[in-house]
């Protein structure tokens, strides 16, 4: 089976044009694993905090904030993407704890993010510059991957988490097998996605990217890049 092959399913089942309008994203996740944002008003989701909210004598909104071009500020995603694997691997319950998630972003992890952004690049580069400014997270990297579709068999043993670029936007994985283990996407403009089936992860992870390509006009087997770190 060739990529194309591959890619058309998720296309054809989850990602339905009607009336100009497509079916939502991640339809398989958990519903008492998943953290929805509901309070975007209040932290404005996948854009930089507001001045109200930054701290005195710091530049970073210099870069990151609200300019003419973006009146909501910067987007942060490949802070958010980052931020979001290196607290998962170290354990930080409020990653995945669907209660506290949204709390634990408004109050913490948008700014962290915004200053990871502000590195630019991708989760690579932020970890060099963490680790330069002593700040390693020490997490180890697993492997870099380019792949169209995303499967168990790219997931290293044990406890993991992946940073994905997938044309001008950026999310995170993560999971653990074994029994009773959960796997979960952090979309930055959606929030956490939470799993119980491996099955459904996986359809709606691919659907998701298969969908992004449609969006930003790309081939449908244009691979999309994992970077996979693990504790």
């Amino acid at each position: 089976m060739n990529h194309v092959e591959q890619v058309l399913p998720y296309m054809v089942r989850y990602f339905i044009i009607k009336e100009n309008t497509v079916m939502a994203h991640f339809v398989n996740c958990t519903p008492k694993l998943t953290c929805k944002y509901v309070n975007k008003a209040i932290h404005g989701g996948n854009h930089a905090p507001s001045a109200l909210d930054w701290f005195n004598d710091d530049d970073t909104l210099d870069r990151q904030g609200v300019d003419p071009s973006r009146l909501k500020g910067h987007g942060i995603c490949k802070g958010i993407a980052s931020s979001w694997v290196i607290a998962f691997l170290k354990g930080t319950v409020e990653t995945t704890d669907p209660a506290q998630y949204e709390a634990y972003f408004t109050n913490f992890l948008r700014f962290q993010a915004t200053m990871i952004k502000d590195f630019g690049g991708h989760i690579d580069t932020h970890i060099a510059k963490l680790t330069d400014l002593q700040l390693d997270p020490n997490i180890t990297f697993a492997k870099k991957l380019d792949i169209v579709n995303f499967s168990e068999s790219d997931i290293p043993v044990g406890k993991w988490g992946a940073y994905i670029s997938v044309w001008g936007h950026d999310i995170a994985i993560g999971g653990k097998w074994g029994a009773g283990s959960m796997l979960y996407i952090n979309e930055p403009n959606t929030g956490l996605l939470g799993y119980k089936k491996k099955a459904d992860f996986f359809t709606d992870l691919n659907a998701y990217m298969a969908a992004r390509r449609t969006k930003k006009h790309k081939p449908l087997n244009e691979p999309a890049g994992f970077w996979i770190y693990k504790t």
